[in-house]
């Protein structure tokens, strides 16, 4: 089990916060959040000396850096740009892959065929830099279902890509999350973890996003993922908490990685019978 917490949970508060928090909740890494409006705990423009703050930052606490989290509108070409220099930044600091999602709109060809022109783009510039991307399967956007994602990497064959998996985007279209994980399991490089009232739309407030508070079936999700010995991180991504207290938050990613931890000694105890 490799278990960490996207600093997006901590929006409202800066990276040095984020860390020792994530620390204290006894997490192994972090994905920084780079997500311009919402969480930029790594900035697209940041300098070598930044960077190298943020390492120091993250080597002190003992976290590994899992990801970077780019989520943006990447079919246009300024953001593209962006998330270029994100991948640059993000190779500097020894982080293995950075996510975002494909943007575009579920069943509409004309964005989908720009979609995987963008994607084949950044594959390509995260290769350059010698990262991975990461390409989020998003509720709303062309690569939303275990279909589109497994066109994408049928027509999108760079070997740079790979998906990133997230059972509450999957779940809220139709597909059930724990079949999608087994048609998808040879493209699997990241996961992001979270609950929510999965039989609604809209993604639920933080507290019911805390894991065990809602309607997603984590526990065979886990199950899954390691049956089918997923070997990469699985990441507390919660959004929405900007406004939330230090305290609040903090007690988001402690609740979640008692919940998880649990989870996943269970699936692996399970797995060796």
């Amino acid at each position: 089990m490799r278990l960490g917490v996207n600093s997006v949970l901590f929006g409202g508060h800066d990276l040095q916060s984020a860390v020792k928090q994530i620390e204290f909740c006894g997490y192994e890494g972090i994905e920084l959040a780079s997500i311009a409006g919402m969480a930029e705990h790594l900035s697209d423009t940041a300098s070598d000396q930044a960077i190298q703050d943020i390492r120091s930052m993250v080597d002190q606490a003992g976290l590994e850096l899992y990801c970077v989290e780019a989520a943006t509108n990447i079919l246009e070409a300024d953001n593209r740009e962006r998330t270029k220099r994100v991948f640059e930044r993000a190779a500097k600091l020894g982080i293995p892959m950075v996510t975002t999602g494909s943007a575009g709109e579920s069943d509409n060809e004309e964005k989908m065929e720009a979609s995987l022109k963008a994607v084949e783009e950044l594959s390509q510039a995260a290769h350059d830099v010698g990262i991975q991307f990461a390409l989020k399967i998003h509720y709303g956007q062309s690569i939303y279902n275990t279909e589109t994602a497994l066109r994408l990497m049928k027509e999108v064959q760079h070997p740079a890509l790979g998906l990133n998996f997230d059972a509450t985007h999957v779940g809220r279209v139709g597909d059930d999350p724990v079949q999608a994980i087994g048609e998808l399991k040879d493209y699997i490089i990241h996961s992001h973890i979270r609950d929510t009232k999965i039989e609604q739309l809209q993604i639920a407030a933080p507290e019911f996003q805390t894991a065990g508070r809602g309607t997603v079936p984590l526990e065979a999700v886990v199950h899954k993922m390691v049956e089918i010995n997923y070997q990469g991180a699985t990441v507390l991504e919660i959004i929405g908490a900007n406004d939330y207290s230090l305290e609040q938050v903090t007690a988001i990613a402690a609740e979640s990685r008692g919940y998880l931890k649990r989870l996943f000694e269970e699936a692996k105890a399970k797995a060796v019978i």
